[in-house]
């Protein structure tokens, strides 16, 4: 190799590597319309109803429990219509 080939393979490298310098998507944080009493007041109230994990992440959301309107002997009769309604199909099993 000689010094032409040597320097094109370090700046063509140095070039790839330098699309990796960035973060994928930039967060620009906006900027809150609410003042602090107001954020410690939802607070308070997230924690008396229930709805506020203290994980530390912001995409954990609250499970809310939700009554079944059907009974578990309607959904078990659901399913064993749909099993036998439905025939085996061989594709889904690997040959």
């Amino acid at each position: 190799m000689n010094a032409k080939q040597i320097v094109a393979a370090v700046s063509l490298a140095l070039a790839g590597s330098a699309a990796f310098a960035i973060e994928a998507t930039q967060l620009d944080v906006p900027v809150s319309t609410l003042t602090r009493a107001q954020v410690q007041a939802e607070l308070a109230q997230a924690q008396r109803n229930g709805t506020w994990i203290a994980s530390g992440e912001a995409t954990v959301f609250a499970d809310q429990p939700v009554a079944s309107t059907v009974s578990r002997a309607d959904v078990r009769a659901d399913a064993r219509g749909a099993l036998s309604a439905d025939p085996f199909n061989a594709l889904y099993v690997g040959a």
